[in-house]
């Protein structure tokens, strides 16, 4: 499948200067700098979601039924309709959003993808993995192999003509959004089809893993057969147009509304599902679309990391990370099992309803079902409740512009201090998940395990005197050094005047963080590390205000002492590097020369293998010198019943972030 194409941001490098482009829709919370894009508010409930009508009573109906092994339909609750099926708007800006993609993201394949659970990447419509980059003609150079025989729904060949025309449509009309971080015309310089197999592409700079793995090659494809002759006139007409020119901007702004708003009735499309009826504003099905060659794929994923996809025939087979040999993490068999699946309209309140009543079996939001709702599922047993790790973090994070706030040992000091999963548990009660490493765990290949996790495990009294020792081998002293008093039941005597390494007293400073009616978990969180620094005598403030003036502060005048936001991340760790920018300067004022070389290097590696390495040493590094000291993310609660998956433990959730994975979804015997 291809991953919640959502969570896609492509980091764009030339040299050492980067462009991102962010492809997903609107965020709640984007703060000026482009690295990444700032998570929705975590107390935003399901309730808060935009309701819609109630579903009208018709059902639909496949015309023509056909018998097979198949249950008849997996049903799904959904807050919100689609707006649109044409490609060209989906991704770009103007109709992303977690509702089309529900539906109709399996429509369109790409060259390469990711796996399910581990997120690996690998072949989608691709022969084996890319070969390297040669130089021709000052252009760097790649040709992917397709695989022999795929074919559209409809039986029409799929080939390198339609790799190549979708890629150059978007060289020629330059959309926005995901396009743009597919196709970006500034690097990609065009793309040939040698043959029906063989799609060649043509690079101004080398790629790195951002621009070619995780951008390029996980690009959607079209029927060029199907578009070339509806999108003839509009490709025309931006023919040798100067994109700088006022005149040419708004002729390509009018190629593109043009392209975007054409009907799409009978397109060819390559996934396991095909939309079959859309009733707008009540319902849409999809159905088994028989075509598609990964149906009954079996999947192995082992514990050496090793990966493995073979075709019930024998006649395809994929092994790439190792040896798949040993013990296996996950196996499981590519349905669908069900010969079609519903979408139903519903307000979060009635879908709630549905799903007790055993009218849905899976309920589908992008920021998973808020604590009120689960409260009320769980006490029927015929509902599966599960949760997962956001694929995001919310963090503390320093002006090092303020020098007494750029030492790293003071960093590790309050990392220490404060208490994640006491946080998470029992200050927040279970409305946040700890988060100790940059990288989440649930990203297998890029997580680096052995990364430093300050005090961990240790107690109120151990994480005191770790932290203490820590700024007393660093030089700080204090007026009154904090202690354990054991009379009190167990508790920290604070300290008092903490003494810089230079003699001098540590000067006052605020903690912006979120006010409780925008985020109570981080307005909380930002009481409780004030308490924790006030321990160690640190004359700290917490001050919970508006999330725009934190914004201002932070990313337009830079007067700031220390803040809480969060970031949502991406399936490509790039953002080890995006966040503290060593090239065009980041609103931290974080410098690291070796971070620096670091970043460097990853951008423009073009080796999975190498690139991984590059990634957990820049962990390692980030973790000691700790510009940001991760806090927690929130849950992704998903509930459904009537079905099973073969796995529930996964990043982002089976809803957020895999849309409620039809394609294996089974029913419960």
């Amino acid at each position: 499948m291809k991953r919640n194409t959502l969570m896609l941001i492509v980091g764009l490098v030339i040299t050492a200067s980067m462009i991102l482009a962010a492809c997903q829709p609107a965020p709640a919370e984007t703060p000026a700098e482009p690295p990444a894009v700032e998570e929705p508010a975590a107390d935003t409930p399901a309730a808060e979601e935009p309701t819609a009508q109630e579903p009208v009573a018709e059902e639909p109906t496949a015309e023509e039924p056909v018998m097979s092994e198949r249950d008849p339909v997996v049903r799904y609750a959904v807050l919100e309709d689609m707006t649109t099926t044409n490609v060209w708007a989906l991704y770009d800006d103007t109709d992303s959003s977690f509702w089309n993609y529900l539906v109709t993201d399996v429509h369109w394949p790409s060259l390469y993808t990711l796996s399910d659970k581990r997120w690996d990447f690998i072949p989608m419509v691709a022969e084996g993995l890319p070969e390297p980059f040669v130089e021709e003609d000052g252009l760097f150079v790649s040709t992917i192999k397709l695989q022999d025989g795929l074919v559209w729904n409809d039986g029409s060949p799929l080939t390198a003509e339609d790799v190549a025309f979708t890629a150059n449509t978007q060289l020629a009309l330059r959309m926005g959004g995901n396009w743009l971080g597919q196709y970006n015309a500034e690097y990609l310089n065009k793309v040939e089809a040698v043959d029906d197999l063989n799609v060649k592409f043509y690079f101004n700079i080398e790629p790195g893993l951002s621009l070619w793995q995780y951008g390029t090659l996980q690009g959607n494809i079209v029927s060029s057969a199907y578009w070339a002759p509806k999108l003839a006139d509009a490709l025309a007409m931006v023919e040798g147009v100067d994109y700088e020119s006022e005149d040419g901007i708004a002729t390509v702004a009018e190629a593109i509304e043009i392209v975007q708003n054409m009907d799409n009735e009978g397109e060819p499309v390559f996934g396991e599902w095909m939309l079959n009826k859309w009733e707008v504003g009540a319902f849409s099905e999809s159905v088994v679309n028989e075509n598609n060659s990964a149906i009954g794929n079996k999947v192995e994923m082992y514990e050496n990391g090793a990966f493995r996809e073979v075709s019930p025939d024998g006649s395809y087979e994929f092994t790439a990370y190792g040896e798949p040999t040993g013990d296996k993490t996950l196996e499981y068999v590519t349905g669908p099992f069900f010969d079609s699946a519903l979408y139903t309209v519903y307000n979060a309140d009635a879908a709630v309803l549905a799903l007790r009543n055993d009218d849905v079996d899976f309920i589908l939001t992008p920021n998973g079902i808020s604590q009120g709702f689960v409260d009320q599922l769980k006490t029927d047993d015929a509902i599966t409740i599960t949760t997962n790790k956001a694929n995001g973090f919310r963090f503390l994070a320093f002006n090092y512009a303020r020098e007494e706030l750029a030492d790293p040992i003071l960093h590790q000091a309050i990392a220490c201090m404060i208490d994640l999963d006491f946080l998470a548990e029992r200050v927040l009660q279970g409305q946040a998940l700890p988060v100790y490493t940059l990288v989440p765990e649930g990203l297998t290949f890029w997580h680096n395990k052995n990364v430093t996790r300050w005090c961990e495990g240790q107690d109120a009294k151990g994480r005191m005197e770790t932290a203490v020792s820590m700024l007393k081998d660093a030089g700080y002293t204090w007026e009154v050094e904090p202690s354990w008093n054991e009379d009190r039941g167990g508790s920290v005597n604070y300290g008092e005047g903490l003494i810089l390494p230079n003699g001098q007293p540590m000067p006052e400073y605020t903690l912006l963080a979120p006010s409780a009616g925008y985020d109570p978990l981080r307005a909380t969180a930002g009481v409780y590390i004030e308490q924790w620094m006030s321990q160690l005598g640190m004359p700290v403030n917490a001050e919970l205000t508006n999330f725009n003036n934190i914004i201002s502060a932070v990313y337009e005048t830079g007067d700031y002492d220390m803040f809480i936001l969060g970031w949502g991340l991406t399936a490509f760790p790039d953002y080890l590097c995006d966040f503290f920018d060593q090239v065009g300067g980041n609103p931290y004022n974080y410098e690291s020369p070796a971070l620096a070389e670091k970043c460097v290097a990853l951008y423009s590696e073009t080796d999975m293998d190498a690139a991984q390495q590059i990634a957990m040493d820049i962990q390692v590094l980030l973790s000691e010198e700790l510009p940001y000291i991760t806090l927690f993310t929130t849950p992704m609660v998903d509930a459904f019943r009537n079905i099973e998956f073969p796995y529930t433990e996964v990043l982002d959730g089976i809803g957020p972030g895999y849309y409620g994975r039809p394609t294996l979804a089974r029913a419960l015997e």
